[in-house]
């Protein structure tokens, strides 16, 4: 009784709170403005002394802050991908170097559901992500897409005229919406790369629009508060030594170029300001102000130089916290301009957003979930338990890059768990946010942490297991092989952990022979259904067999499979593998080195065979992974002497080359 008691006054106070809309009130007209490479503190309304943030400010006053809002992965490909479906990047699995964002994952993002439902749908500026099926499918998205990318900033116009791509975006936005049906509902999405820096000019490495080129001149550049020093020497060497150093020296680490590159960083976020301000004033003038919610928020944190690094990434609270301010036109005036402590995420902007237009929302745990500005009956389909507060979020950076440590974490409002994936030593942290806000210890090898460790690890685990229920499956990619391909599996298996499921026969599929016979059951293993098979046949085909099959050392012996019997049953396995539905990958045969291996193989047979094979799939547009070139190009290195096998570190140097090529087919097959 208790239970229901309480559950019912939670009821009652998310109600109490909430703006005065009927289920059947016309769908608001919705903005959407992002900012990139933005810190929650970075707001005039937020305290900051320098920044100055006018317009921003106004949208804070009328609407509400979110001082506790986060990203789930803190780079703008994957939190972008967030934003706009609501789900975490461990479901919808979009970072740099994957595949495209599932089509079925587009279908689904609230512009999609919003332009199927009656919205007129636009996209200005920067939209960071890769789709499957291209334009074609960004269509079904925006009614009107305009991508307005840096690189340089300053744009030059056929006119000859020069104009700032911030200003081009406000320029784009305004013109959409001065164009807006007033009998049709509309969502328009705005997203800067403001305050990104140039990455490829270390002069001018944030270059403000003109209007803003002399702000802050006089003004002295404040230090950053975790200033170095411990707070750098404190990390572990694969932090110390990660890209977040290595962009620290590009912008942070002389006071002129602190003082050049932040005076800047802060123009660039007053022009993006400004050109907030014009979105608002044009709302205003064609009267939408009073139909319009307004989303404002940052696509991941941004280090200034805190604890010695620049960029982002890593697990600390500058990189994740981001600013958050939504306007509702329905919020009665006594609940406007509050600063909210509730813990919310880039994932709960779709579901605001659907929530907005009338749409049901997803109903997965690890989807995002309405912000707490919305009408509770709204919310679908489970009210009360949408609109509690969650107790944590999954976080996490999976993208592959030599100089970003990958990681996964769990966040409480009380706690923070990280865990390095490829540093198991010294690699996970825990961080008590009640007594160490600043995260400056770590208790994952304190003891008095051990419980916390122990609850942290298994939210996140069980956090893991929900978010990768909650999106598509993996791809999915048959390995088939010799004892060559049973060598680098499981490199490849690694290499492809978060990116497809990677399966192979227990046995050693030898050559075309066995492969002819088998390639059916090959193709129905764990439930078959794959999007790619990776396929190599040779070895065994041009070993010397004896006439009653036993391997032979005798090079007068007939091979396994001469070549036309090769290419025959070589055929028969294409075949199976194409009417499977699967993407093939031919791999051609390694080489054999000279000086008598056993069984005989003839050196000089390895590229006849090749050649045949290579014939087969250059008929049937097969793409070909050359493992024999790569292999060819560092034999010495890598191969046994005297022997068709590879070194331990010659098979893991073999896997990476498979992984980075069936990564490319995956890649490139939408």
């Amino acid at each position: 009784m208790k239970t229901i008691l309480l559950s019912l006054a939670i009821l009652i106070a998310a109600l109490s709170d909430a703006p005065r809309a009927e289920a059947t009130d016309a769908p608001l007209n919705v903005v959407v403005i992002v900012s990139d490479d933005h810190r929650a503190d970075v707001l005039g309304c937020a305290g900051h002394p320098i920044v100055r943030t006018p317009n921003l400010d106004r949208l804070a006053a009328d609407g509400v802050r979110f001082e506790n809002a986060f990203v789930t992965t803190s780079i703008c490909a994957a939190s972008r991908a967030s934003i706009l479906t609501g789900l975490p990047e461990r479901a919808h699995h979009f970072t740099f170097g994957r595949p495209p964002l599932a089509e079925s994952l587009v279908e689904t993002s609230y512009p999609a559901r919003l332009r199927a439902a009656g919205h007129r749908t636009g996209f200005v500026g920067k939209f960071g992500i890769s789709v499957e099926g291209g334009r074609t499918t960004i269509d079904r998205m925006f009614d009107e897409f305009t991508p307005i990318t840096r690189t340089p900033y300053l744009k030059t116009l056929p006119d000859g005229s020069t104009r700032h791509a911030t200003d081009l975006i406000g320029d784009a936005a305004v013109d959409f919406l001065e164009r807006a049906a007033t009998n049709q509902p509309f969502c328009l999405s705005i997203s800067f790369n403001a305050g990104h820096a140039e990455d490829g000019d270390l002069d001018e490495h944030f270059p403000p629009p003109p209007a803003e080129a002399d702000l802050h001149a006089d003004v002295p550049m404040p230090r950053p508060r975790l200033d170095g020093g411990r707070h750098f020497e404190g990390q572990p060497a694969f932090l110390r030594e990660s890209m977040n150093r290595d962009r620290y020296r590009w912008r942070w680490d002389e006071p002129e170029k602190y003082d050049r590159n932040l005076r800047n960083y802060f123009r660039m976020l007053a022009g993006l300001d400004r050109n907030v301000g014009r979105v608002l004033t044009a709302l205003d003038r064609l009267g939408l102000s009073d139909d319009t919610m307004v989303i404002f928020l940052g696509d991941n944190g941004y280090y200034m130089g805190e604890r010695g690094f620049a960029g982002k990434w890593s697990h600390y609270e500058e990189s994740l916290r981001i600013p958050m301010i939504v306007f509702d036109p329905r919020l009665d005036a006594d609940r406007r301009g509050r600063v909210d402590d509730t813990l919310v995420l880039n994932l709960d902007v779709a579901p605001t957003v659907l929530t907005a237009a009338a749409l049901p929302q997803p109903a997965s745990p690890a989807a995002g979930r309405p912000l707490p500005i919305m009408s509770i009956m709204s919310i679908m389909p489970d009210a009360a338990l949408r609109a509690s507060p969650r107790a944590g979020f999954l976080c996490e950076h999976g993208m592959k890059h030599p100089e970003i440590p990958r990681w996964v974490g769990y966040r409480t409002g009380d706690l923070k768990y990280a865990r390095y994936l490829d540093h198991p030593e010294g690699g996970e942290f825990l961080h008590d946010l009640r007594t160490d806000p600043d995260e400056s210890v770590n208790l994952a090898d304190v003891p008095a942490g051990a419980t916390d460790l122990a609850e942290m690890r298994r939210a996140c685990d069980a956090a893991i297991l929900e978010a990768t229920a909650a999106g598509p499956p993996l791809p999915r990619v048959l390995m088939i092989g010799d004892s060559i391909s049973m060598g680098y599996h499981a490199t490849v298996a690694a290499g492809l952990d978060d990116e497809a499921t990677v399966v192979r026969p227990r046995e050693n599929c030898e050559g075309t022979t066995r492969g002819a016979d088998r390639i059916e059951a090959w193709l129905d293993l764990d439930g078959g259904d794959f999007d790619v098979v990776h396929f190599n046949f040779g070895l065994h085909d041009l070993k010397r067999v004896r006439p009653d099959g036993r391997n032979s050392d005798d090079p007068t012996d007939a091979p396994q499979a001469d070549l036309d019997r090769y290419e025959s049953q070589l055929r028969r396995i294409l075949e199976a593998i194409v009417a499977s539905g699967a993407v093939p990958v031919f791999c051609t045969t390694t080489p054999v080195p000279n000086g008598g291996v056993r069984p005989h193989r003839e050196p000089t047979d390895v590229d006849r065979y090749n050649a045949r094979a290579l014939e087969i799939m250059t008929e049937h547009g097969v793409a070909v992974n050359d493992l024999n070139a790569f292999a060819t190009s560092r034999l010495t290195e890598i191969q046994v002497p005297v022997n068709v096998h590879f070194t331990k570190a010659g098979s893991a140097v073999l896997g990476d080359a498979v992984a980075s090529r069936i990564r490319a087919i995956l890649r490139g097959r939408n």
